[in-house]
């Protein structure tokens, strides 16, 4: 009984984004939210320069 109630509420939800995506609607994140690997880099280039240096992860979150 519970296995019928599930793919009910599971063929509701996948339909209701289908229709939402068949109108023009967007899904996920938007972009640019996600810094690139670069970016990463170069904003904590002195965490990784400490972390190579053999310090710990909880002394490095200190500084």
């Amino acid at each position: 009984m519970a296995n019928i109630e599930r793919s009910n509420i599971v063929y509701r939800l996948n339909s209701g984004r289908e229709s939402y995506i068949a109108s023009g609607g967007k899904l996920g994140r938007k972009k640019g939210s996600v810094k690139s690997t670069e970016q990463k880099k170069e904003e904590y280039k002195e965490v990784i320069s400490l972390l190579k240096r053999g310090y710990s992860v909880r002394n490095t979150a200190k500084f």
